[in-house]
Order: C-alpha cells, then structure tokens, then sequence
C-alpha cells in the first residue's frame, strides 16, 4: 500500500517509510538518548506490565477495572515511548536500515526472545501454582477472569524487543551544527 508520496506502510512491523526514516534522522535532543534514561524506561514498563500481569488478584471490581484501565494506559504510553527512543529501530524493516541497525536490532531480538522465554515460564508457573493452591476452590478459581495477565503478556510480546534494544544501546552524544 503506497500514497501519491511514497510513505509506504509495513504492515507487518506496524511503521511508514517516512515514520522510521524520520526517526532514524531526527537530531532534535531527547532525554531518552541517555542510556540511563531510556534504562529508567525499561524499569518502568516493566513494573507496569508484572502490575498489570497480576491485577486480577484484586478483589474489589471497581478498584480491580480502574486499575487495569490505568495500567493499559501506562505502558501503551510507555510502549510508544520506547519504540520513540530507539527510532523505531525493532519494529523496521530490513531495507529501511543499515548494516550495523539490521545487526543490533537481530541481536537485540535474540536477547529479547531469550526474556520473553522466561517471561512465559514465569506466567506458566504462577498460573499452575494459582490454579494448585485453589483446586480445593474450584469454583472460585473458574469465576475469575485472566484478561489482564493476557493483555499483559500480548503487551510483553510487542515491548521487549524495544525494551532490549533501549536497554543494550549505549547513550547518543548530539552532532552539534560546528561540528558538521
């Protein structure tokens, strides 16, 4: 699918053309250049995604609904400020970059299917252990729902290659226009 301009939309990685090439040359400063900000970052989405992950231990359903729509909120915010940081770089596509970005962003995702390996055997664990401790509470245990800890993962699955990538780069010293 292309426009009248050429901002050709990759479906399968979720970006334009022009999107990822304006990230790739914007030189505005940012304070997520900062490796130790774009690090704070990771830390953040990551509370927020185990936050999310267990919500549904909450048994007040008002408390329980505004917490799960407060946390979404968070790490889709959270989410689109990671892919920012690393200039799209785990969601484009190969011909859209170099060499050395193709080699970060496959190193990148190797480390992040490494975690995300973990993260599933986490959620395996809890849940099994969940539904072992209540088995004598069947019936509580079949009432509850588990979209958060789904909607959670869904979330961990889009967010750790960015969440890698954020963590690995090191810090962006600016060009100034001397120095060009």
């Amino acid at each position: 699918m292309t426009d009248k301009k050429g901002n050709k939309f990759y479906w399968s990685a979720g970006v334009t053309k022009n999107e990822v090439i304006e990230s790739l040359n914007d030189n505005k400063p940012s304070r997520f250049r900062n490796q130790f900000n774009r690090r704070a970052l990771v830390l953040i989405t990551a509370a927020c995604l185990i936050g999310l992950s267990f919500v549904f231990f909450i048994d007040q359903p008002k408390l329980k609904s505004y917490s799960e729509i407060v946390l979404l909120v968070l790490v889709l915010l959270l989410y689109f400020q990671l892919r920012k940081s690393v200039r799209n770089v785990a969601d484009a596509p190969d011909e859209l970059l170099d060499e050395r970005q193709v080699a970060i962003r496959n190193t990148g995702y190797l480390h992040a299917y490494r975690w995300l390996s973990v993260v599933m055997l986490v959620y395996a664990l809890v849940f099994i252990g969940f539904f072992e401790i209540f088995s004598g509470h069947l019936n509580a245990a079949t009432h509850i729902k588990f979209t958060s800890p789904l909607i959670a993962f869904c979330m961990w699955v889009a967010c750790l290659p960015s969440m890698v990538l954020a963590w690995l780069l090191p810090t962006e010293h600016s060009i100034t226009e001397d120095s060009k």
